[in-house]
């Protein structure tokens, strides 16, 4: 019974949203973001594993839910209701029948994308959750949620292409799509490497990870709170997923790969402590937990593609990591909204921070023209070390801000994979 239970609920919980989104048939219900959860949230109280294959679609496709995937999926299930309450609670944006059709379309996307069990699936129903995810980021929104907006469609459309390649080159070699086959077989495929960069590429682009965190940290600052919550469970939480179902991470040994994504996690939460100190602006914070959060989880799947004995020894964690970082977001940005909200945000004090160091920069710069007018001067060494001091700290906040220090990290690790290579 549960068996029977638990196959129906697998299919409703994607064609019950999917359903909903018709403006004809959601305006006559109460509350219909909240009812199209209803399958996913029976799904995940269940308790019991449960697949469905289609082996007549293309190259065969089909649904899973298991212990792993009900991590995630218990996750979303509560992100999207508090999302769906926030939602038709915001009195600056109120939901219509367009508002509600994308966040339905999103919400069926997300679930299809999470219980995918082949590289088709997943990868038809990520493309329905990222372009609902941009309709519903941007409806309603100004020009800098726009400008976000766009950010985020340039980067959705170039991960597509580069993962539906790597989709072609697996069905190129495999009649096969699902994940645990495709891994098996691309490791030993001639073109791996073609596919791991096709793949690496795509996912990056679709989670955000520095260094191309600029739309994460665009759309964090810009959004709202209902989509502000949405953006760690939906969009990252989705892609860290797929790069851990698509890689062959513990299959094959890839030394040089898996260093080189080991060195990129490390230099993205280096980079995300810099900006934190440069720029410590209450509404980011969510963004620099996502971006430290996805270096961490890509430190992880480089070494697995180093060691796949290691791999394997914590596999497990993968799914209940994914599943925290999607509630800690979610909360996280929560807090941040009600923190801004109170009469007396916390921004202050982080401003008062900022006017302090620039005071400080000043004063330096000061002393190096009180030790210059003095004849302490250029030529001595007490007048040359003031000027450069004041000189590198008036320059500290430029060069740690934007893509100046993403060019300087690139740099640091290539001399460092350089020297390693000797």
């Amino acid at each position: 019974m549960n068996a029977a239970l638990s196959d129906t609920a697998l299919w409703l919980t994607i064609l019950w949203p999917l359903l909903l989104a018709i403006p004809a048939l959601h305006k006559r219900l109460p509350f219909p973001c909240h009812l199209a959860i209803l399958p996913a949230l029976l799904l995940v109280v269940l308790f019991t594993d449960a697949t469905v294959t289609m082996p007549w679609l293309l190259l065969g496709s089909g649904l899973v839910i298991d212990a792993g995937v009900r991590w995630i999926l218990a996750m979303s299930v509560s992100v999207w209701l508090i999302a769906a309450t926030v939602m038709k609670g915001e009195k600056h944006a109120p939901v219509s029948d367009h508002m509600t059709t994308l966040f339905l379309l999103t919400l069926a996307g997300n679930m299809g994308t999470l219980l995918a069990s082949d590289l088709i699936s997943f990868f038809s129903f990520s493309v329905l959750m990222g372009y609902g995810f941009y309709g519903l980021l941007i409806y309603g929104g100004d020009q800098q949620v726009h400008r976000a907006g766009r950010i985020y469609l340039i980067c959705l459309v170039l991960a597509d292409l580069a993962l539906f390649e790597a989709l072609l080159l697996a069905a190129s070699t495999t009649g096969d799509l699902r994940f645990e086959v495709v891994q098996q077989v691309m490791g030993e495929a001639s073109f791996v490497q073609l596919y791991l960069a096709m793949v690496l590429t795509g996912f990056t682009l679709k989670a955000g990870i520095w260094p191309f965190s600029l739309w994460l940290t665009s759309a964090f600052n810009a959004a709202s709170l209902s989509r502000s919550l949405l953006l760690g469970a939906v969009p990252v939480a989705m892609a860290l997923l797929g790069a851990a179902r698509w890689l062959p991470v513990g299959e094959y040994s890839f030394s040089t790969l898996g260093m080189i994504i080991q060195m990129m996690g490390g230099l993205a939460v280096l980079y995300t402590a810099f900006r934190f100190f440069t720029y410590p602006y209450m509404k980011l914070f969510p963004a620099y937990g996502a971006i430290v959060d996805s270096g961490i989880f890509v430190t992880m799947l480089g070494v697995g593609l180093s060691y796949p004995a290691t791999w394997h020894e914590y596999e497990y964690l993968i799914h209940p990591y994914i599943a925290a970082l999607g509630i800690f977001l979610a909360l996280l940005s929560v807090i941040i909204s009600r923190l801004q909200s109170a009469p007396h945000p916390p921004d202050r004090f982080f401003l008062r921070g900022k006017v302090l160091s620039l005071l400080a920069f000043r004063k330096v710069n000061m002393l190096g023209q009180w030790a210059k007018a003095r004849e302490l001067g250029a030529n001595s060494m007490w007048g040359i070390a003031l000027q450069a001091g004041a000189q590198c700290l008036e320059r500290l906040d430029g060069l740690m801000d934007g893509w100046s220090s993403r060019i300087i990290m690139l740099v640091l690790l290539g001399l460092l994979l350089a020297w390693m290579a000797m």
